[in-house]
């Protein structure tokens, strides 16, 4: 057993250990709903101009406050898109595309295949089939933002919405930072690449509850893995290299680095607490910081409200669909 509140002070401990300080964004976005002309301000460049690292030499970390920044403000249009757009059938179940790349070769929609395939089998479509079908909702957003900044480009007025405007500096941004360049990112793929990781924890937790709690029904592990997700959200107010260790020590992620596998059952990142909800474990806490790298502000999408509970709604309605919570716990 675990207190609840264990693995958020043993990590921000572990951050501070490792020479790194929080800086939150929540007041930035403030500054800018209060007053969208601050996306334009050298400020907003320079760490927001209020955060800790305001006089700070090291422009990566200034580029990761403002590109963090920008996303949790178009992150809500992302929220919303998800949650407007997302394909349900008359069942009103999520509707999964296939998976192009999976070696598998099976349509989630065939329900006889999946029930048949091997439980690795069916997880990794699974898994795999969710990612793409966030991808292709991702694309859809970002192509909106960009069509409506153009929008008003080409009206030539010099007016601007404030998405647009954000959209604007985040991709100005993102080209002028070596930070993003060397990694090669931009709007889409960082987007998409921080989608994999939450949609790869979602589901680890759907995987988790039957190794802790054996013999339950299948209503019973969806209403614990959703009550647990406040437990399991400190994650993303992590660093990404804080993040990515703890995830490797705690087998969470797999060697290849893809979200498409089964959570072994030796991982060790989910405990339960003394009230039994699902939690993390701090003990595979991993110190580590970058050369020169000082601050971190956590997900982007930690500071956009509830937009991590509804890629966990969608994880845990596909899970009931599709009888995992049944297979996981007779395996």
């Amino acid at each position: 057993m675990s207190r609840s509140n264990d693995f958020a002070s043993a990590f921000a401990k572990a951050h501070a250990d490792a020479g790194l300080e929080r800086v939150s964004i929540a007041h930035i976005l403030q500054t800018i709903q209060k007053d969208p002309a601050f996306l334009f301000s050298p400020d907003l460049r320079q760490g927001g101009g209020q955060c800790p690292m305001h006089a700070a030499p090291n422009t990566d970390d200034a580029d990761k406050v403002t590109v963090n920044t920008l996303l949790a403000y178009l992150f809500e249009r992302l929220r919303d898109h998800v949650a407007t757009k997302l394909p349900l059938d008359e069942r009103g179940q999520v509707m999964l595309p296939i998976p192009p790349r999976s070696p598998h070769g099976i349509h989630p929609a065939d329900r006889a295949v999946m029930a048949a395939a091997p439980l690795d089998v069916m997880a990794s479509v699974l898994r795999d089939a969710t990612c793409h079908l966030l991808d292709g909702l991702i694309t859809g957003w970002a192509a909106d933002l960009l069509t409506e900044e153009e929008h008003y480009r080409a009206q030539g007025s010099g007016e601007i919405s404030a998405a647009a405007a954000a959209t604007f500096i985040l991709r100005s941004t993102l080209e002028d930072s070596s930070l993003y360049q060397r990694a090669g990112y931009d709007m889409l793929s960082i987007t998409k690449t921080g989608s994999h990781t939450a949609i790869h924890i979602c589901w680890a937790m759907v995987e988790a509850a039957p190794l802790l709690v054996p013999g339950r029904e299948a209503a019973a592990y969806d209403d614990l893995v959703r009550r647990s997700l406040k437990q399991v959200v400190p994650l993303s107010m992590a660093s990404l290299g804080m993040l990515v260790h703890y995830m490797e020590a705690s087998g969470i992620e797999p060697h290849d680095g893809l979200a498409i596998h089964l959570l072994p059952k030796d991982q060790t990142a989910f405990v339960l607490d003394e009230s039994g909800l699902i939690c993390l474990n701090p003990e595979p806490i991993t110190r580590f910081a970058k050369p020169e790298e000082r601050h971190y502000t956590g997900c982007p999408a930690f500071y956009t409200p509830g937009f991590i509970k509804l890629y966990l709604d969608i994880v845990a309605s596909i899970a009931m669909d599709y009888g995992v919570y049944d297979r996981l716990r007779d395996r």
